[in-house]
């Protein structure tokens, strides 16, 4: 468990998060994941999103974008390019 100002959260290694992956979803609780005690993600129960503290959410956004970002670059595909095959996603699935 972690403890926190806004109280305990429990933690969990890669192999253990795996294995109890369908009892920790049933329990809709916020799970920490680590792989040799550095955290490597987070479990978020949709309904539970106010109990991660802020400093989480925020190292949680800062991450994803910084990962995001590494893929576009990589793909070499610009924001706008994504929003546009988005756009033709939603157009293309409404006429189906």
């Amino acid at each position: 468990m972690v403890e926190s100002e806004v109280g305990s959260m429990r933690t969990a290694s890669i192999r253990e998060f795996r294995s109890e992956l369908p009892s920790l979803t049933r329990q809709g609780e916020v799970v920490l994941v680590t792989n040799h005690g550095k955290m490597v993600g987070c479990f978020l129960p949709m309904e539970e999103t106010d109990a991660l503290p802020v400093e989480l959410k925020r190292e949680f956004v800062l991450s994803m974008g910084k990962t995001l970002a590494r893929e576009l670059a990589a793909k070499n595909l610009s924001e706008k390019d994504v929003l546009d095959d988005f756009k033709r996603f939603k157009k293309n699935r409404r006429g189906q």
